[in-house]
């Protein structure tokens, strides 16, 4: 895609415009016209289908996920419009929405709030509860706030835009739809797997109805499914189900796609939930090495990507690499989103595993203390990721022989996971399986059988008896957790 800086050259209009950009088999006519959008004339335009044209190529760049040009454009667009229609133009909002999507998606979300929030107030004030405008800005808002950690208060939005379109356009309408599908992933990064997938599969039902099967939001849907599956612990359903969408989506969109390698990355991750790392490795490594290439190595896609392979490399015993790739994400999750942020406190506690397998004892749980007050300060005690980050500081606990605090942390740990997660759940089974070592050192022999067997014909159950994790608690190692960067 070509620079879309500004330039005062004037030059010939833009090609006749294509359909509305949704079909990716448009992108490629998109792709044609983009280009001449950077000259300053054709933007200072008032004709109504030049400014339609420049709405329409910012959704196609946003739904082919060729964010850093569209903020690009966007951010010339904005500044020109503004001058020449004034701040409160209704084309000008509307170009505002497209723009602060750009903007979300590249990972710029503290910018995007304060847009967001000052078009909510706008158009409060001056349109009403039920403006689709309206409706629009509080979305991006409630996305913001996923960016930024503030999940419960993104459900909150999220239900009330879902009700509001409920109201005024009914259960089908694809406004609803995305409104509905909004929902579930603040679900999702709340921990709330199972009320996640209730709401995910009537989307992917009534998207492949409405849109087909190969329509992007229909092939997200189904990621999307696939991601809680895996969380659920319903590791084979997943992977199934993300090995025929990984697929489709790289038929229908290509190898290079965002969503492609989102579907790859979900892909890898549930290769490595059933045991098969070498898989795991193959798929999110490619995913990294395209992802880096079309998105640069500071994109919260590749982020989430660059977790993942530092976690594989650590379990195939790179530990350089894994932990090249692990200080460069917390580095960057610390730069962008804040060090009290939920993806900043579980970088670190992948970053605590990987400095202990290396040997540095000392460090690594203090490390690990750290990123658990973090995360139980930004998601709280009860949230799967705060529990994740206690069974790793149990661990490294107990292996620095602090055994009180690593029996206080795992009885902690194992008691509210089967709780909040259930008691089949493989991480509730990993949980007892570290109970029960740090019951053996305190010489609690017979509680720690017990807690150990209960555990190990969980895991039989939920892995199979060949399972990597199941091999490794039949042997009596420890058990730990990987923190995991999700789509927000």
């Amino acid at each position: 895609m070509g620079g879309l800086g500004g330039g005062g050259a004037r030059r010939p209009p833009p090609p006749p415009p294509p359909p509305r950009p949704a079909a990716p088999e448009q992108w490629p006519r998109y792709a044609e016209i983009v280009p001449h959008l950077k000259y300053a004339d054709v933007l200072a335009t008032t004709d109504e289908a030049v400014q339609t044209l420049v709405l329409d190529c910012l959704r196609y760049l946003y739904l082919s996920g060729e964010y850093g040009a569209g903020v690009r454009l966007g951010g010339h667009a904005t500044r020109i419009w503004r001058s020449l229609l004034g701040d409160q133009h209704p084309l000008v909002w509307e170009l505002t929405y497209h723009y602060a999507n750009l903007l979300r998606a590249a990972g710029d979300f503290h910018r995007t709030m304060e847009i967001e929030r000052a078009a909510v107030r706008h158009l409060s004030e001056q349109r009403g509860e039920r403006d689709p405008d309206l409706l629009r800005a509080l979305g991006g808002l409630a996305a913001d706030l996923r960016g930024l950690g503030h999940y419960a208060e993104a459900l909150e939005i999220s239900q009330r835009v879902h009700g509001t379109y409920r109201e005024l356009l009914g259960d089908q309408d694809t406004r609803t739809l995305n409104a509905r599908n909004n929902v579930a992933v603040s679900l999702r990064l709340l921990g709330r797997y199972e009320d996640a997938l209730s709401v995910d599969l009537p989307t992917l039902r009534d998207r492949r109805r409405l849109l087909g099967d190969r329509h992007p939001w229909t092939l997200s849907s189904e990621t999307a499914c696939a991601v809680d599956l895996r969380l659920l612990g319903r590791h084979e359903e997943a992977l199934s189900r993300q090995d025929a969408n990984w697929g489709l989506v790289r038929d229908t969109l290509g190898a290079h796609n965002r969503q492609t390698l989102l579907a790859a990355h979900n892909l890898a991750l549930c290769h490595y939930a059933v045991g098969d790392t070498d898989e795991a490795a193959h798929h999110v490594g490619q995913a990294l090495e395209l992802g880096e290439r079309v998105l640069g190595d500071s994109d919260p896609l590749v982020l989430m990507l660059l977790a993942g392979r530092s976690c594989l490399a650590r379990e195939h015993g790179d530990l350089d690499l894994a932990r090249a790739l692990s200080e460069r994400v917390v580095g960057r999750y610390e730069e962008t989103l804040t060090a009290g942020h939920p993806y900043a406190a579980g970088a670190r506690a992948n970053h605590a595993l990987l400095l202990h397998r290396a040997g540095e004892h000392d460090r690594a749980p203090a490390l690990a203390d750290a990123a658990l007050a973090d995360m139980d300060a930004a998601v709280g005690r009860d949230h799967p990721w705060t529990l994740g980050c206690a069974l790793n500081a149990a661990i490294l606990h107990g292996d620095a022989g602090d055994a009180d605090r690593a029996l206080t942390l795992s009885r902690d740990t194992a008691g509210t996971a089967a709780r909040v997660l259930g008691s089949t759940h493989p991480f509730t089974l990993f949980a007892e399986v570290a109970l029960a070592a740090e019951l053996r050192v305190r010489g609690r022999r017979g509680q720690s059988d017990a807690v150990q067997s209960q555990a190990l014909e969980g895991l039989v159950a939920a892995l199979g008896p060949q399972h990597p994790r199941t091999l490794s608690a039949r042997a009596r190692r420890a058990p730990f957790w990987d923190f995991e960067p999700q789509r927000t």
